[in-house]
């Protein structure tokens, strides 16, 4: 799993000019810049992409493709997408692959930690109580995998009056 740890020490206002030096810390690596906005820095960090590639993606994000797209179409989508040859669209396909992995892995062990500081916090506490609830007349077995409340034992009346 890939971490990003990111501190900006100059961030400029969006849509600002970049005149100013910028300086962007990324894991390990500070980036420093006078032509590249911190926000653009940090785009081709996280998403592997050069200068004149992103520069690139941003154009075809603010052309058609903003028609057809959602807004918050990546960079390597967009290159993906609008891709030159077969070549290109794998290496793009790569990049957005790694990603979303990497994601989902943060994304789980999100998950885990929430679920690991719920059960501490509330050992006692069911995250759903069905308590209360009346049952419903479907088979034990559809029931239980839906994990609702059901009545046991009762025939479920089938369409035409037929009993299981």
């Amino acid at each position: 799993m890939v971490g990003l740890d990111v501190h900006a020490q100059s961030l400029p206002a969006a849509g600002s000019v970049p005149n100013t030096v910028q300086s962007v810390i990324v894991g390990q690596t500070k980036i420093q810049s006078t032509s590249v906005e911190a926000t653009d820095q940090l785009a081709m960090q996280v998403w592997g992409l050069s200068v004149e590639e992103l520069q690139r993606a941003r154009m075809l994000l603010q052309g058609p493709r903003a028609s057809f797209s959602v807004p918050n179409l990546s960079p390597v989508e967009a290159l993906g997408i609008h891709a030159r040859n077969d070549a290109e669209r794998r290496k793009y396909a790569e990049k957005f692959a790694r990603a979303q992995h990497e994601d989902t892995e943060r994304v789980l062990a999100w998950a885990m930690a929430y679920q690991v500081a719920m059960q501490r916090l509330y050992p006692n506490d069911k995250v759903i109580d069905f308590t209360g609830l009346s049952s419903i007349d479907v088979p034990a077995g559809a029931a239980a995998a839906a994990n609702v409340p059901h009545g046991v034992g009762r025939p479920v009346k089938r369409a035409g009056g037929a009993q299981q």
